[in-house]
């Protein structure tokens, strides 16, 4: 009689231990094989910053300077050439305001005549400042050349600051009138397009030198930038 209870004993153990077994080590190998399944991507990442310089006379201004800062990745899992880089790039521009002054007289409207004036000069103040951040994709020849494009998201705004002086018949300043600043602001997505290069200083730091346009607000203007490329 011990003998039987023994067995049944031994294999009520083995029904119950047998599928924890095989519960337990079916769930230590499950992350081995998802570790697998879900490898890293093969990414290398960089930063870029440029001291830049654009040309705002389509808008009626000088050059304004600023600074581009750039985050991207190279996707080395994809080749468009051999030797080449593909990747994406996201960055952000800060551009200094830029401000243009004019002066120029007219005949006085009727209530200006009413004010004593025979004359009126305008003085004019214009200001413009531009600010965004960039989306881009990349590609880089073997040869140090590459060349982007993507999409501005800029913000526009320009601000006229008009001060009338109101002029007698003999040149003698009447009375001055400062008028409320007008403003617009404008803001939406601009297309552009980028061709540069990246002269290689140390393993992983090259030298950037680049010439972008953008279409922006029905008008074009170019922005060159120089700086410093570091890949991890």
């Amino acid at each position: 009689m011990r003998h039987i209870v023994l067995i049944t004993t031994a294999g009520s153990i083995m029904k119950t231990t047998l599928p924890l077994t095989a519960a337990l080590t079916g769930a230590l190998i499950a992350p081995l094989h998802a570790e697998e399944e879900l490898a890293p991507p093969d990414v290398d990442f960089y930063a870029e910053a440029q001291m830049i310089r654009a040309d705002m006379d389509p808008y009626g201004f000088d050059t304004a300077d600023g600074l581009n800062i750039n985050i991207g990745m190279w996707l080395n899992s994809v080749e468009l050439g051999k030797n080449s880089r593909f990747g994406l790039e996201a960055g952000f521009i800060s551009q200094s305001e830029v401000r243009e002054d004019s002066m120029f007289t007219r005949s006085p409207t009727t209530s200006e005549q009413g004010a004593g004036a025979s004359s009126v000069r305008v003085e004019e103040e214009t200001s413009l400042k531009l600010n965004g951040f960039t989306l881009a994709a990349v590609w880089q020849s073997p040869y140090w050349l590459y060349v982007k494009g993507g999409g501005y998201l800029y913000d526009f705004k320009l601000e006229d600051d008009q001060r009338r002086v109101l002029l007698d018949g003999g040149g003698a300043t009447v009375s001055i009138v400062d008028d409320a600043p007008q403003s617009d602001n404008q803001s939406g997505i601009a297309p552009f397009i980028t061709a540069g290069v990246a002269v290689p200083l140390l393993d992983k730091l090259a030298l950037t030198a680049e010439y972008q346009y953008t279409s922006l607000e029905s008008e074009t203007y170019g922005t060159l930038g120089i700086g410093l490329r570091f890949t991890n």
